[in-house]
């Protein structure tokens, strides 16, 4: 069997390979409509195999198809495929100068194979134009730094490398003649084999990668108040656990922020509970614009939040819960009725030496909201204080 059958009978069998890739990548999408790179990984798999197909034509096809045409589907589709991964690693790939580029080198390779044919040079054009959309995401994949699933990028960092190693033989062979007489053709049997053994594993990897991100979707879903956005009732028990045994290693201080609205049930029966909702939504949104980044919000239940204050004094604490009200206070509710108003009354309570548990503290913070509202509402009190002293006094909604 001639080396020329040996390489266009591993060609198909690559492009039966990248036949099931694809048909499997497609159906990732399906089920990943929201996912960009799930589409990218699929559409440029399909083109990608196309242009395979056609190159595994050549000496039995015209030229044009096998050589130009076959360009116009494998380069871009390559693109595609690579700046999916880009994108899933959690970079910006540049869409528009790769576009250009495959135009530039389907260009010349057009040229080369049908304009001024030479064959040599086309084979390292083409294999420098493959291994710079190699290199490009072995790079991104190896210094990706994304919430979940780091090593599979590295993984798929590592595998682009390898294919990356098999297109730079080819361009070395061919411009310095690194080749073997017994084999002529061994950098591209090479690169095919290369090619057969990691692009099923770069596959199996994103569909991995997909998974632990559904998973890791779906683990954030149950730890959020699906009105609101804020952390529900588990996420804060797992935060507050957190919190408190950090503060105790390091003596560092915590804060807890017990927040109530005025007067929702009044409010609630008197303009529905569509408006209701919309209440606990912009509450939660103003509170949280005027928490800093390292605070948790939390929705405990009904109309109660609870605001978690790593590293924060009670004077600091202070601060940040009248901040906190003020931005409540400040902001409008739509109601068919015109734009409303409501208050919020806040307990403050920080840890101590004497405090057991953060179940203790909290009703600590929450004693000192209690305060707060048997004083006349829309104001902060410390748990610290014997008599509630008011930030300020407004007219409850």
């Amino acid at each position: 069997m001639s080396p020329v059958l040996d390489i266009r009978t591993m060609v198909l069998i690559y492009v039966g390979i990248n036949i099931g890739q694809t048909i499997v990548l497609f159906y990732l999408w399906s089920v990943q409509r929201n996912y960009p790179p799930a589409r990218d990984w699929a559409i440029g798999s399909f083109s990608f195999a196309t242009g395979l197909f056609l190159f595994a034509l050549r000496n039995v096809a015209p030229p044009v198809l096998s050589e130009v045409a076959s360009n116009l589907f494998l380069l871009p589709g390559l693109m595609l495929f690579n700046f999916g991964v880009v994108k899933a690693a959690g970079r910006v790939p540049p869409m528009k100068f790769g576009l250009v580029f495959c135009a530039v080198a389907c260009a010349i390779l057009a040229w080369f194979a049908v304009g001024d044919p030479n064959y040599p040079v086309a084979v390292i054009v083409h294999n420098a134009v493959i291994l710079a959309f190699y290199l490009y995401p072995a790079y991104v994949c190896l210094r990706a730094k994304t919430a979940t699933g780091n090593h599979t990028f590295r993984l798929i960092g590592i595998l682009f490398l390898m294919l990356a190693l098999a297109c730079a033989w080819r361009v070395a062979g061919g411009v310095f003649g690194l080749t073997f007489s017994f084999s002529p053709t061994l950098p591209r049997l090479f690169w095919i084999a290369t090619s057969l053994i990691c692009f099923p594993m770069i596959t199996v990897l994103l569909t991995l990668h997909t998974s632990q991100r559904l998973q890791e979707e779906i683990h954030a879903q149950a730890r959020r108040d699906a009105l609101t956005g804020a952390y529900n009732r588990r996420a804060f028990i797992e935060f507050a656990d957190k919190e408190w045994s950090r503060s105790l290693r390091q003596g560092a201080p915590l804060s807890i922020l017990s927040v109530d609205i005025d007067h929702f049930k009044s409010f609630n029966d008197l303009h529905g509970h569509p408006t209701g909702d919309a209440a606990l939504v912009e509450v939660s949104k103003s509170a949280q614009a005027a928490l800093r980044a390292s605070d948790i919000w939390c929705r405990h239940g009904g109309e109660e939040f609870i605001a978690l204050l790593p590293d924060t004094s009670i004077g600091q604490a202070l601060a940040v819960a009248e901040r906190l009200r003020l931005s409540v206070e400040r902001t409008t509710i739509p109601s068919p009725s015109g734009p409303l108003s409501v208050s919020v009354s806040i307990g403050v309570a920080e840890r101590t030496a004497r405090h057991e548990s953060v179940t203790e503290l909290l009703a600590i913070s929450d004693s000192a909201l209690y305060q707060a509202k048997a004083a006349g509402r829309n104001r902060v009190v410390a748990a610290a204080q014997k008599a509630p002293a008011p930030v300020r006094i407004a007219s409850s909604a």
